[in-house]
């Protein structure tokens, strides 16, 4: 058995304007964006970039060749692949090319986008770039049950064909017999947008049962003060912020599976593969329509949630200010009738002046315990349950 390469990779949402900057930072070390200078140049110091070039394909991508064996590349709709020849060592190697990935490749990235849209928390620190996936040549079943024990892993899956057998676990992808290194890249790059598409869905459909409970949670408390109103409405705008950047992320997913599906269509990749290849793109695209589905559900909890809370505010600032309005009128009135069996008006004294601002306190005292009072009156939440249909 021959070890070829290894190779992993990741996708986030990207677009050519996105490739621009990449090439603008990765060539020349700057940014038009207001980015540090200092921190911009060490970064890029740190990727040890030997060559860069910009090429055109199906898809236009920036190569870079470092100054180890390791080299990758970024196309235009966020896929990165890295590879790096396979020494004596490919544990050593896994562990190298993670690391660079890690600590070089992936912050350097992030601070480069790190203007604009915010990335919600529940979004961020997400990267993952396994499974490793490595070409061989000359392997049997028995070396690829060895190298698969080597990363702890088993094959679960096994796809072959007159060109290439391709063995798949969960921390290794192997592909034995490949002789075609473009092929190679096209099924590796394929595999991997597969793999970030599925993994971005069962997160966002995570991120949605999570929202969801604690969204139920506020709204079935059945009684809320009110003095919790306005804290429990901030975190319903709160998971409304992050429903609304998400779901912006979902709706543009679909446009980057559609694309990567007509590259597909266009790879020579062997007949005997192909309907896999076009059995995954379908799965994805129904599951991506699924999610489309759930946000929208999950979105329209949240403003129905909001709408009970906003409700709920309005209740307790009327019902303060109908408690304020109604001391002053009973003040006003009272000074009236006082006035009224009085035949002279009165005559300014200290001793009144000092009365005066006596009652300015006294006055804002019983306002604050009225206003309290009524913000610690319990509130019932109503809720529109849903029908039976007979």
């Amino acid at each position: 058995m021959h070890l070829q390469k290894l190779f992993i990779g990741g996708w986030f949402q990207r677009t050519t304007l996105h490739l621009s900057e990449i090439w603008e930072f990765f060539e020349h070390g700057h940014s038009n964006l207001d980015l540090d200078k200092k921190t911009l140049s060490k970064l890029r110091e740190k990727l040890d970039i030997r060559q860069i070039t910009r090429e055109q394909g199906l898809l236009e991508y920036v190569t870079v060749q470092t100054d180890s064996p390791l080299s990758f590349r970024v196309y235009e709709d966020g896929l990165i692949i890295l590879e790096r020849d396979i020494s004596s060592s490919l544990k050593k190697d896994a562990a190298a090319i993670k690391e660079y990935y890690d600590a070089q490749l992936s912050k350097a990235l992030s601070y480069l986008f790190s203007k604009g849209a915010p990335v919600p928390k529940e979004l961020a620190n997400i990267a993952t770039i396994l499974p490793y996936i490595v070409t061989v040549e000359g392997a049997t079943p028995a070396d690829a049950k060895k190298l698969f024990k080597e990363f702890n892993d088993t094959s679960y899956s096994y796809v072959s064909s007159k060109e290439v057998e391709v063995y798949r676990g969960s921390n290794l992808i192997l592909i034995n017999n490949l002789h075609s290194q473009e092929l190679a890249r096209d099924i590796i790059e394929t595999q991997i947008f597969f793999r970030e598409f599925k993994t971005q869905l069962y997160r966002y459909l995570t991120i949605h049962r999570l929202v969801w409970e604690k969204i139920e949670v506020i709204k079935e408390r059945g009684k809320i003060k009110g003095t919790e109103i306005n804290t429990l409405r901030s975190d319903l705008l709160g998971y409304q912020k992050t429903i609304t950047l998400i779901g912006a992320r979902i709706n543009q997913m679909d446009a980057y599976l559609t694309t990567r599906q007509k590259i597909a269509n266009t790879q020579s990749i062997d007949e005997s593969l192909r309907p896999l290849f076009q059995f995954k793109f379908e799965t994805l695209q129904d599951t991506h329509r699924y999610i489309q589905d759930l946000w929208s559900m999950t979105r329209e909890y949240l403003n129905s949630a909001l709408e009970v809370f906003t409700e709920l505010q309005q209740r307790s600032t009327k019902n303060t200010i109908a408690s304020l309005q109604l001391i002053t009128t009973i003040g006003v009135v009272a000074g009236i009738f006082g006035y009224l069996g009085k035949e002279t008006l009165p005559t300014f004294t200290l001793t009144g002046l000092g009365y005066f601002v006596g009652l300015l306190p006294l006055t804002w005292l019983i306002n604050a315990a009225i206003s309290k009072l009524y913000k610690g009156r319990s509130y019932t939440i109503k809720l529109t349950e849903q029908k039976k249909i007979e």
